[in-house]
C-alpha cells in the first residue's frame, strides 16, 4: 500500500493557486510541509500561525534545513537578510494551502474517498484503505491528520500512480466541514456514527449529524454515501445527499451490504452483498460489534469505488492500526488493552463492553477517564457512563479525572455497584500508583479515556 510520497511540484504554478506574489523561485520542490521538524531537502515550507507559536519565526531554520522555498504572509515581517530568499507571500497561509491542496486534488485521478463520523473514523479509514489496497496504489490520511491544516497536507500527497485516495475529515465546531469538503470533493463519503463527541460546540446529536452531513452535500450526483443502517439520523443523513445511499446494516438482509457476525471475538463475519448476491468472510482481527459495523462500511465503500470483494479481504489481511487503539500487550502475566487514544459516550460504551466479553483468567480491571469537550452535557454523559459501568460490572473501576470522580462513579454506585470496587484517582501517575497493590497475574486491565487525560501515562509509570 504506498501512502503519502511527497510530491515533484511546478513551483510558479503552485505559486498561482494559492493566489500569492512569488519571488526568487526554484522552478520545482518536492514534499510540503508546516512542521520544521519534518523539512526535507528541496521542499516547500509552509509558515502558519497558531494559538502557541508562529511557523513565520522558523523560516530561518526552514532554510538551512533545506527547503528551498517558503509560502509566507504578506504581514510577516521578514528580517533583513530574506530578501533574496525564494518567497511565495499570501494574505493567509493557511487558505493559501487549502486552495494549492483543492487544485492538486482536482487534477488527480484517484478515486476519492472521504470519511467522517463521532467515533470510529479512523479505525474505518484504515480498513478502507487496506481494503482498496488489494484493487490498487492508496494514499490515505496519515494518522488522524483530519483538520483544515492535516488534510490539505495529506491531498498534497496524492500522485499520479494513485487510484484510490482514503482521506478522514475531522470537526470540533460547526461549518468545518464544508470547508475541507470543499477542499476535498469526495466521490464516495462515508459517515461511521453519529454520537455525542464535541456536543460541547453544536449542543444537540441532530446539530451533529447536521455538520456531518456537509460532506455528504459535498457529492456529485455521480458518487455515493455510504451509511449504517441503524446509525442515528440516518433518514436525516440520507436526505443530505443528492448521490445515491449505499446501506450496510448487522440488522437486516434488507441493506445493501449485511454483516452477519461468525466470531466478533476477531471480528470476523460473513458478508453478503444484495445487488450481486456474492457472499464472502472478512476477518479484521479487532473485537467487538463496533468494529464489525466499521468494517462492513469501510467494505461497502471499497465495492463502491471499485474494488474487487475477493481483492479487498486479501488487502484487509495487511491492515496494521495505529497506536492505542485496541492494542493489547502483556506485562508481568497482566493483559492490557490500550484503547487511550480519544474516548466519546459512544466509543467509551462500545469498548467496555467489548472488553467485558473477552477471555480473562483473572479480574478485569476500568481505567477509566474523562470524556472531554462535552460543554454543558458533561455531567449527564458521564452519569450514562455510571449506569453503563454498574450494568456491565467490571471487578474494579479505576477513575481517572474530575468528571468521571464526580459523575461516573456516583451515578454507578447509586445503581449498584459496589463502592469498594471504585478508585478515584486526579491523574494517570495517580492511577498507576493505585493499580501496584491491586493488579495480580492473569487479571485484565483496559486504559479507556479522551486525548487530553493521557491516560498512556499509566504504562509509562507500570511497576507492578
Amino acid at each position: 500500500m504506498s501512502n503519502g510520497q511527497p510530491q515533484v511540484f511546478d513551483a510558479a504554478e503552485f505559486a498561482a493557486w494559492t493566489g500569492g506574489d512569488a519571488q526568487a523561485l526554484p522552478t520545482t520542490f518536492r514534499g510540503v510541509t508546516q512542521d520544521t521538524r519534518q523539512v526535507t531537502p528541496g521542499c516547500l515550507y509552509v509558515a502558519l500561525r497558531g494559538e502557541r507559536f508562529d511557523g513565520h519565526d522558523f523560516v530561518a531554520q526552514a532554510f538551512q534545513k533545506g527547503a528551498v522555498a517558503a509560502l509566507v504572509e504578506k504581514a510577516w515581517r521578514a528580517p533583513e537578510e530574506a530578501v533574496g530568499w525564494p518567497l511565495i507571500r499570501v494574505s493567509d497561509t493557511r487558505r493559501a494551502l487549502a486552495e494549492a491542496a483543492r487544485a492538486w486534488r482536482l487534477r488527480q485521478t484517484a478515486r476519492i474517498v472521504g470519511i467522517t463520523g463521532s467515533s470510529g473514523k479512523t479505525t474505518v479509514k484504515e480498513m478502507t484503505a487496506a481494503l482498496c489496497s488489494g484493487g490498487g496504489p492508496v494514499c490515505a490520511t496519515r494518522g488522524n491528520l483530519n483538520n483544515e491544516i492535516g488534510l490539505p497536507l495529506s491531498l498534497l500527497t496524492l500522485g499520479a500512480e494513485t487510484v484510490y485516495g482514503i482521506f478522514e475529515v475531522g470537526t470540533n465546531h460547526p461549518g468545518e466541514i464544508a470547508a475541507l469538503a470543499e477542499v476535498l470533493r469526495p466521490e464516495i463519503a462515508l459517515i461511521s456514527s453519529i454520537g455525542c463527541a464535541h456536543i460541547e460546540h453544536f449542543g444537540s446529536q441532530e446539530a451533529i449529524a447536521l455538520e456531518k452531513g456537509d460532506l455528504l452535500r459535498a457529492l456529485p450526483r455521480s458518487g455515493a454515501a455510504v451509511l449504517c443502517r441503524e446509525t442515528a439520523c440516518f433518514e436525516r443523513l440520507a436526505a443530505c445527499s443528492a448521490a445515491p445511499v449505499v446501506t450496510a446494516s448487522l440488522v437486516t438482509r434488507e441493506a445493501d451490504y449485511y454483516g452477519e457476525p461468525v466470531d466478533l471475538s476477531v471480528g470476523r463475519m460473513r458478508v453478503s452483498e444484495r445487488a450481486t448476491g456474492e457472499q464472502i468472510e472478512l476477518c479484521c482481527g479487532l473485537p467487538g460489534e463496533h468494529n464489525a459495523s466499521n468494517l462492513l462500511l469501510a467494505f461497502a465503500a471499497a465495492r463502491t469505488a471499485g474494488v474487487p470483494a475477493a481483492a479487498a479481504a486479501e488487502g484487509l489481511a495487511r491492515m496494521v492500526l495505529p497506536g492505542m487503539r485496541w492494542a493489547v500487550s502483556e506485562r508481568g502475566g497482566v493483559t492490557v488493552v490500550n484503547d487511550a487514544y480519544n474516548a466519546n459516550p459512544q466509543s467509551m460504551r462500545a469498548v467496555l463492553s467489548t472488553f467485558m466479553q473477552m477471555p480473562c483468567g483473572g479480574r478485569r480491571i476500568a481505567v477509566l477517564g474523562d470524556m472531554l469537550e462535552l460543554g454543558a452535557h458533561a455531567e449527564s454523559l458521564h452519569r450514562e457512563l455510571g449506569r453503563v459501568v454498574a450494568a456491565l460490572a467490571p471487578d474494579e473501576v479505576i477513575g481517572v479525572g474530575q468528571d468521571t470522580s464526580r459523575y461516573v462513579a456516583d451515578e454507578a454506585v447509586k445503581c449498584g455497584y459496589p463502592a469498594v470496587r471504585v478508585t478515584c484517582c486526579a491523574d494517570a501517575a495517580a492511577a498507576a500508583a493505585a493499580m501496584r497493590g491491586r493488579v495480580r497475574t492473569g487479571d485484565s486491565v483496559l486504559l479507556k479515556a479522551s486525548r487530553g487525560m493521557r491516560l498512556e501515562q499509566v504504562l509509562d509509570a507500570w511497576t507492578l
